[in-house]
């Protein structure tokens, strides 16, 4: 699990997210679009700051996908966002 990379920032989304999540992300918050994810983790990690990857994501993703915040999932996959800007 992305989990291993502990208190750090990544350099890179796709690297802590581990292979078991990637497939529940691609599932349950992408629709089982795996294009869509993989478009979506490469605009994220483009973005220069935090601010500017939340905006996107409310933006672009909740909004558009119906993420609930309280979703467990989507709460996991906010922290590794978080992660990637920390």
């Amino acid at each position: 699990m992305g989990e291993r990379i502990s208190g750090k920032g990544v350099p890179d989304l796709k690297s802590a997210i581990g292979i078991n999540d990637k497939f529940q992300f691609m599932q349950e918050l992408f629709r089982g679009d795996k294009d869509h994810y993989e478009r979506s983790l490469k605009t994220i990690n483009e973005c220069a700051s935090l601010q500017e990857a939340e905006y996107w994501i409310e933006r672009e993703l909740k909004i558009k996908l119906g993420w609930d915040e309280s979703d467990p999932v989507a709460q996991h996959f906010y922290s590794l966002v978080r992660k990637r800007f920390s």
